[in-house]
């Protein structure tokens, strides 16, 4: 009995044929990672980005809050909140409109707040227009 193989030309040519195949998709899968992670790095660098340095407390109250924007666009307070660790409102100023301008700070002294208990914590939240929020936590010592 004669027992008849692949020919060599067509055992090359499918080789061919796959080495091909696997180029073109790991090219295609290579291509889209990069592209997603450009795109994550673009929106990364127009983040809000903001930081509370501290509060200015007057008469066992806070009568400022000071914001300083880290981030490279331009944000706008919308509200400042004073809570308790449970994360109960104690106060809420909604509607400040402060502009802080790129690698900027400001200083809110619009501030609605509650007269503040020795050795109590609080944690002051401030959120802008765009929805960013950050928290700064301290303990009221009189």
């Amino acid at each position: 009995m004669k027992r008849r193989g692949i020919s060599p030309v067509i055992a090359v040519l499918l080789l061919i044929v796959i080495a091909v195949a696997a180029a073109i998709l790991t090219y295609v899968w290579i291509s889209g990672y990069v592209g997603t992670l450009q795109a994550q790095a673009g929106a990364q660098q127009l983040q809000e980005r903001i930081k509370i340095d501290g509060v200015e407390i007057s008469g066992g109250k806070i009568t400022g809050v000071y914001v300083r924007n880290i981030g490279d666009v331009e944000v706008t307070i919308d509200a400042v909140y004073v809570l308790d660790t449970s994360g109960n409102i104690l106060g809420a100023t909604i509607g400040v409109g402060a502009t802080i301008t790129a690698a900027g700070a400001s200083h809110i002294t619009s501030v609605s707040s509650p007269t503040l208990q020795e050795g109590h914590t609080y944690i002051v939240k401030v959120v802008t227009t765009r929805g960013t929020e950050v928290t700064y936590q301290f303990t009221y010592r009189a």
